[in-house]
């Protein structure tokens, strides 16, 4: 099938969430057999073994550049001009609120701006999610053919009556990595977020007062990250920002446990990660966890307040350790990437076989 999918950006020009997904996403459908072009603001992923059509036009640049913070309304409106015939089926990752959705159209909604609106801690912040909410709910009216990538974010949207989970990098670790011989966390987020950063940094700090060889691996923005390194009192952290899909898989394999201190994820990506590296999940309870983590069987759920507690008694537990990380990389498997691509094939099947039928 020839497929186009919509997205302003790819890595590494960003590491976002849905970039990322989008890049895994028509890689692994052009192992499929599938012809993918990628309409985007950024330049072509040195891996990508699929098309780039780069969009680049004065008066999108100007209007980026003029007001930034409307991103959300320029690339719809853009959209709304471009000529989208001759493909089996075209896919909308993001920002189509203004988007003539057609019959061989499909909309994936990687979370709810609902939600991300509560949890948001600046004013700036809860007005682009109220604007995105309205351009979401426009969308799931319109879209015939749309995805939640679990099945909170398709409760939260009407008309969102599919999940399809977003997807690994690779097939997972046939068999467990080393690890550290010293006790080591790794950390995905940003600092005084709904990822709860600094709460991370603190239970850190407490715990080396038991454990003065743990480790931790802090991977966040890069404003933030270099922040951080100018400031004292975070000895045994190492930060990390920008860095490539190969690197922060060697720090999953390499770290025992995963934290995830997030009080909100419509999924949780970094959680499958860890997974699929044998690296322990210990996560606060959100939607994400819901959907991924069966509690002390393929991870470990704690409210923020117990999740000190629970790390020092998981690093003394070797054998409790290794039985979770086994099952947590067996149950990954049912989010590789050859898995859910087929699942999206299907699905554009169906939206060619809506264009063939109203031909």
């Amino acid at each position: 099938m020839k497929i186009l999918f919509l997205h302003r950006d790819l890595p590494p020009d960003t590491f976002t969430g849905v970039a990322t997904q989008v890049h895994r996403l028509a890689n692994a459908l052009i192992d499929l057999g599938h012809d993918v072009s990628v309409h985007t603001h950024t330049l072509r992923p040195v891996n990508a073994r699929y098309r780039v059509l780069p969009i680049d036009l004065p008066c999108l640049r100007a209007a980026l550049r003029l007001a930034p913070f409307l991103k959300r309304l320029w690339y719809p409106l853009w959209y709304r001009g471009l000529a989208m015939e001759g493909y089996d089926a075209v896919h909308i990752h993001g920002d189509g609120g203004f988007i003539r959705y057609r019959g061989n159209f499909v909309r994936t909604f990687y979370g709810t701006a609902a939600l991300e609106f509560r949890h948001a801690r600046t004013l700036k912040g809860k007005l682009a999610q109220s604007l995105s909410y309205w351009m979401e709910r426009r969308e799931a009216r319109r879209c015939r053919l749309t995805v939640g990538i679990s099945p909170h974010v398709a409760a939260h949207l009407p008309g969102v009556d599919r999940v399809i989970p977003c997807m690994l990098p690779g097939q997972p670790d046939p068999v467990a990595w080393a690890k550290t011989p010293y006790p080591s966390l790794i950390y995905l987020g940003s600092h005084r977020s709904r990822k709860r950063g600094e709460a991370a940094l603190e239970i850190f700090r407490g715990l080396r007062e038991s454990f003065p060889e743990l480790r931790l691996n802090y991977v966040g923005p890069e404003q933030e990250v270099e922040s951080l390194k100018a400031r004292s009192g975070f000895e045994g952290v190492r930060f990390h920002a920008r860095i490539p899909q190969e690197t922060l898989t060697a720090l999953y394999r390499e770290s025992w446990i995963y934290l995830c201190l997030s009080s909100y994820e419509g999924f949780g990506v970094g959680i499958i990660e860890a997974m699929a590296c044998s690296c322990v999940v210990v996560t606060s309870p959100h939607p994400g966890s819901e959907y991924l983590v069966r509690d002390g069987d393929t991870g470990i759920v704690r409210p923020l307040e117990g999740i000190a507690a629970m790390l020092g008694r998981i690093m003394r537990d070797e054998k409790s350790r290794n039985e979770i990380a086994n099952k947590a990389r067996e149950f990954s498997r049912r989010f590789s990437p050859a898995v859910v691509a087929a699942a999206y094939a299907d699905l554009y099947r169906m939206a060619q076989a809506r264009t063939a039928g109203s031909a």
